[in-house]
């Protein structure tokens, strides 16, 4: 029994993951807006954020309790090994809470024009994108292996995943990936654009080609790696809808939006049972059975909760008075 709750559990924290993924994925892509033209953009980008930045931090939040039931004993490990990671990430995370809030006090008077809306937004997302960035380069080295030392001290060395060309493959993929959905998300551009769809196109072959490496690396059976169509269908899939009228408001409909990319990173992470270039199986880790069959139905209940409260916000982003749209001859925000 104890194995049924311990994989069960497993797609629940990877379920998890892919949430927390998407959510602080939404919130990484407003650096495109916000840099290239504030003013244009900035009601659009606020209208998403404002509502959603406080429940990317409770995903977060989630996670790390999901991982503490679930994986125990690899916690303390990995508590070591991303120190420089992890303290930058709390960091930031408290830096993007601070300046988002803040930004929703407009400072006036021309004594505070530096500490204004506009750059209080852009040194959210900065800081948002670069926690991003963090964050994929800790599950990346976690996969790839090389340069995680145990013995006699507990530390990871980066520079082997630095040094190897599928982490810049992956990481160069993903901005493209990015920013071609930050087009569609934030309507920034014109449906009748093929930038989204071609940068997008472009993005998941090369993020492809460098995951697909280091999950080898890691022991991902090699049949398990096709998987990752589906996820990229559903990417392309966004665009595409982006660019027919009839279809367009629900490319960049945001609950559709999670809804797709949720499972898209979650048929990403399924494969993935083995960690440090496959030196440890994720089994290896596991907490005590009495734990982890806690976590079971503790995730039910959160999972219903959650559920409930994304519906709520379907439904009142759905009924919002303020519509943006973006019609074949110019933008709207």
């Amino acid at each position: 029994m104890s194995n049924f709750f311990f994989y069960a559990d497993t797609y629940v924290i990877k379920l998890v993951l892919a949430t927390m993924v998407v959510f602080l994925g939404s919130e990484f892509m407003a650096i495109f807006p916000i840099f290239t033209n504030f003013e244009k953009n900035g009601e659009n980008v606020k209208r998403h954020i404002v509502p959603i930045w406080e429940i990317t931090g409770t995903v977060v939040v989630y996670f790390v309790v999901e991982l503490e039931l679930i994986y125990s004993y690899l916690v303390p490990v990995a508590s070591y090994l991303f120190i420089p990671l992890i303290g930058a990430f709390i960091l930031l995370l408290i830096l993007r809470n601070v300046a988002i809030i803040y930004a929703e006090f407009l400072w006036k008077h021309k004594k505070y024009h530096a500490i204004s809306n506009s750059n209080l937004y852009k040194g959210y997302s900065v800081a948002t994108f670069i926690m991003m960035i963090l964050f994929i380069t800790g599950v990346l080295s976690l996969m790839y292996g090389k340069g995680i030392h145990l013995s006699p001290a507990v530390y990871m060395d980066y520079m082997p995943l630095l040094s190897t060309y599928n982490y810049w493959l992956f990481l160069l993929g993903t901005l493209f990936i990015t920013y071609g959905l930050s087009t569609v998300f934030y309507r920034t551009i014109n449906i009748k654009s093929y930038i989204p769809l071609v940068t997008v196109i472009a993005g998941l072959i090369l993020s492809t080609a460098g995951l697909a490496k280091i999950a080898i690396i890691d022991r991902v059976p090699s049949s398990d790696l096709y998987l990752l169509i589906i996820p990229a269908i559903l990417t392309i899939l966004i665009p595409v809808l982006y660019m027919n009228k009839k279809t367009t408001n629900l490319a960049s409909y945001k609950p559709f939006f999670f809804v797709l990319m949720v499972f898209a990173v979650f048929t990403i992470e399924v494969p993935v049972m083995y960690i440090a270039g496959g030196a440890f199986p994720v089994s290896a880790f596991q907490s005590a059975p009495s734990m982890l069959a806690f976590n079971f139905y503790m995730s039910i209940l959160g999972g219903i909760i959650f559920l409930l409260f994304m519906a709520m916000y379907a439904y009142v982003y759905s009924n919002n008075p303020v519509k943006s749209g973006t019609s074949d001859k110019k933008s709207h925000n």
